[in-house]
């Protein structure tokens, strides 16, 4: 039985509009909340400019953070949020900029992606394992003669091979002969003498205590003011001097576009200060309005721009925690899609955003990186796509059927494989949105909205005996952008509210009667006896919590 919220949710609230409440204050409008985010946005940013500007004389020293960050080797630049740019990161990368991704953790090994625009050639990887007993390792600082005794104490340092390319900009390596369940360091310097820092932990075995974290929805907005907003919309002079310049004025009057830059940093730093092994991206990264509702990715010149904001964004989480992504519908991989339209988006994910592949580990997946499964101490991770494997098309301007998402006969029937032969007491499904949709109206139930009410719609049915037949106790899903929880036959159906998205669905488009519209994560701790969930708001304040078993 789930404990008593510490935060009052939102009950049977029937707006339409995206109005949205911030640490709980709901009488302030969403002009308002906006306006005070930008003024502290552009305050971050002359900070911003002042780091940058010391990070290009070289490394020095980092501020202190509640991670497991090696104190013997020093943070670059990389990593720190900028102030909304409308050419973004990837048109205006510092030119120092290093900006490290771990992926594909194993017991043995681990891939380490970093993108470098300046820098490509040359770059040296070192890494080094933290002795088990050793807190966060002696303060030996790099480069500095030791004994040998000392040395082996903090752990020698090794230098990775050649990194292989992945795209003009981006290079990884990856790693083998690791320990399992075990802590290491690594470093990344260029030529030039700059270096990014950063840590990951190798998959633990069962009976480890661990825990992760679920972001959903950032919605990362994609394109540019054009010529002909510039024109058509005159800026009393003050405004502009105020903001910066035109662009940045036009993004106070459409704050929308700059929101999941506001919040996603925020988020991303109560995350780290958490620590958790791994992050799991729900879906939905990135945005596409600017190009119309659910359209394609215009071309991969835009899908690579999604996901190099999304990563710097994310700031020095990741540096210090492996990620995992879903598939969302906005993330230009829908099945209604061609296969050229998909391949604009997926050929840049797998350069900027890898996934496990099907050989990655031992339950596989496919070969797309879009659903592939693991274990991590005594829990599975069952990641799926139904965004990609439903063939139909659906858009909220053109209800269509709520019953006819698929995951497809593949997909399933890896799944129930995957599942029948799960050994892990604790067992979780990861999806963007139900395989289903019984949201607040008929649209939005064809949209794939409604979560655990959807728990007997279309294919979802077939999904939610699956996960009785097998065991699993939760299912977590995205795509509503709020925070919800509702127990179905004893499987928890839980939503992580959003990450960056500006819209709030109401009971309206949702159906929910008990649901929390603030934006924040979930943090999930996992032991060989005891699951504990908690839904976090930007604020960090805990809306909700669980524990597995049920009552506990």
């Amino acid at each position: 039985m789930a404990s008593p919220a510490p935060s009052n949710p939102v009950r049977g609230q029937h707006t339409t509009g995206p109005e949205m409440t911030f640490g709980g204050s709901a009488g302030w409008g969403r002009t308002q909340v906006y306006s005070v985010l930008m003024r502290l946005w552009h305050s971050l940013s002359v900070t911003v400019l002042v780091l940058l500007q010391l990070s290009c004389a070289g490394p020095g020293p980092v501020a202190q953070r509640s991670t497991p960050v090696d104190p013997a080797v020093p943070a670059g630049d990389a990593g720190r949020p900028a102030p909304y740019d409308p050419l973004s990161i990837a048109e205006r990368p510092p030119a120092t900029l290093l900006l490290p991704l771990i992926s594909r953790p194993t017991e043995q090994g681990v891939t380490i992606n970093v993108v470098a625009p300046n820098h490509v050639a040359g770059l040296v990887l070192e890494y080094r394992r933290q002795p088990p007993d050793s807190g966060s390792g002696p303060r030996v600082q790099p480069g500095t003669p030791s004994s040998s005794g000392a040395a082996a104490a903090a752990g020698e340092w090794r230098r990775a091979g050649e990194p292989r390319g992945v795209a003009g900009d981006t290079v990884e390596w990856i790693l083998g002969g690791l320990v399992a369940g075990g802590r290491y360091h690594y470093r990344v310097t260029a030529l030039a003498g700059h270096q990014v820092s950063g840590s990951f932990v190798t998959q633990r075995p069962a009976g480890s205590t661990f825990s992760f974290a679920l972001l959903t929805d950032t919605h990362i907005y994609l394109r540019d003011f054009s010529r002909a907003e510039l024109a058509a919309h005159p800026l009393p002079a003050a405004d502009v001097e105020r903001n910066g310049g035109i662009e940045q004025a036009l993004q106070e009057r459409w704050p929308e576009r700059a929101h999941g830059h506001a919040i996603l940093p925020r988020v991303a730093e109560n995350v780290l200060a958490d620590a958790p092994d791994f992050v799991i991206h729900l879906g939905d990264v990135i945005d596409l309005h600017g190009f119309g509702f659910n359209v394609p990715i215009p071309s991969p010149r835009w899908a690579r721009k999604g996901w190099l904001d999304y990563r710097w964004l994310l700031g020095p989480l990741a540096q210090h925690a492996a990620h995992f992504a879903v598939i969302g519908n906005w993330d230009g991989e829908k099945g209604n899609f061609t296969a050229q339209q998909r391949a604009a988006s997926r050929q840049q994910r797998y350069a900027y955003l890898p996934n496990p592949t099907d050989a990655t580990y031992p339950d596989g997946g496919s070969r797309h990186q879009d659903y592939y499964a693991f274990q991590w101490g005594d829990a599975l991770f069952a990641v799926l796509n139904v965004i990609t494997y439903t063939k139909t098309e659906h858009v909220l301007r053109k209800p269509s059927r709520p019953d006819d998402y698929s995951l497809g006969d593949e997909q399933l029937r890896w799944l129930e494989r995957t599942l029948a032969q799960a050994t892990a007491r604790w067992r979780f499904v990861l999806i963007h949105h139900a395989v289903g949709g019984r949201g607040g109206d008929e649209k939005n139930s064809s949209y794939g909205r409604g979560g655990g009410r959807a728990a007997q719609v279309g294919e979802q049915a077939r999904l939610h005996a699956l996960m009785q037949k097998h065991g699993v106790q939760v299912m977590f899903y995205g795509h509503d952008h709020v925070f919800y929880d509702m127990v179905v036959d004893g499987i928890h159906y839980t939503l992580p509210g959003s990450a960056g998205a500006p819209w709030k669905f109401t009971s309206a488009e949702t159906g929910y009667e008990t649901y929390w519209p603030d934006s924040g994560h979930a943090r999930v701790q996992v032991g060989p006896k005891r699951v504990d969930v908690e839904l976090v708001s930007v604020e960090r304040r805990v809306l909700h919590r669980y524990s597995l078993p049920q009552g506990d």
